[in-house]
């Protein structure tokens, strides 16, 4: 009321009504045991008292938002900042709104998500990434492998993804021999997902047709419910991206895995989201 000038321009500008704020006034006074307006037919003013009270109200208005910068400068200092690569598979298993619910039960951490990378390995070695939710292939052949902390969070059959109108939807299993001359949907040259597939082709000696290359798995899996060609991939994208998911004989898997360093596996933000992971999954 003192900076307003008016009982009614404050409980506008504090979004109460007039009656509101008059009754938490008398209160005030009550408790203080002395007036704080003069209260007149032209309307009120503040009394000598009500004056004092008012600067003194100031200053620890003042204070308090002093303490509150304090407080949100010292909480952002102390806020542990966490860079995540995140792999199509933590959609398709639908981990993502859990990972969430993970940090809006620890605010302290700070997380950056980030869904490209050409190689998570590489960027984890570089300090560009903290951790990363990826499969992890088991014909990976990174020459420091040691450096890394993973375990495997969730095991998925690899399978050929089609459309739902392709001959090879109608098979109950496909061979590598069935995928030659097929058009593949693939990663960009120089991505680590590019070279794992390469090596998996040339292992089983399956040239394909022709390789169509893109960084977006959305896009991808628009083309491969068109029919463009097919992905090797896991069961759970056949219902998230609305594709044919045919699984490859002989069979083999492919992990969603959590993947930092070794020597950061033990930081507090990295172990606390560690062990959520192991519990849900």
């Amino acid at each position: 009321m003192a900076d307003h000038g008016s009982i009614s321009k404050a409980a506008e500008a504090l979004f109460v009504s007039q009656p509101a704020i008059s009754l938490q006034i008398k209160k005030l006074e009550s408790e203080l045991g002395f007036s704080l307006l003069y209260r007149t037919a032209q309307g009120v003013s503040l009394t000598p008292a009500g004056e004092e009270f008012c600067d003194g109200a100031r200053l620890v208005q003042q204070s308090w938002a002093q303490l509150q910068e304090i407080n949100a400068r010292l909480s952002q200092q102390n806020r542990e900042h966490l860079r995540i690569y995140l792999g199509p598979r933590v959609f398709s298993n639908g981990l993502f709104p859990k990972i969430m619910a993970f940090f809006e039960r620890y605010p302290h951490i700070e997380p950056t998500f980030i869904q490209s990378s050409e190689n998570f390995l590489e960027d984890l070695k570089n300090g560009d990434l903290d951790l990363a939710l990826n499969y992890l292939s088991s014909s990976e052949t990174c020459p420091d492998l040691h450096r890394f902390f993973f375990f495997f969070l969730i095991r998925e059959p690899q399978c050929v993804l089609t459309s739902h109108g392709s001959p090879l939807s109608k098979q109950a299993h496909a061979s590598f021999e069935d995928l030659r001359g097929c058009a593949i949907i693939a990663a960009p040259q120089d991505f680590m997902e590019a070279q794992v597939l390469k090596r998996t082709l040339q292992k089983h000696g399956v040239v394909p047709g022709r390789t169509y290359r893109l960084d977006g798995v959305e896009t991808s899996m628009d083309m491969v419910r068109n029919g463009t060609g097919i992905i090797l991939g896991p069961k759970s994208f056949a219902e998230y991206y609305g594709v044919c998911a045919v699984p490859l004989w002989p069979p083999f898997e492919e992990s969603l895995s959590f993947v930092c360093l070794q020597e950061n596996k033990n930081h507090v933000g990295l172990k606390a989201l560690r062990k959520y992971l192991l519990e849900i999954c």
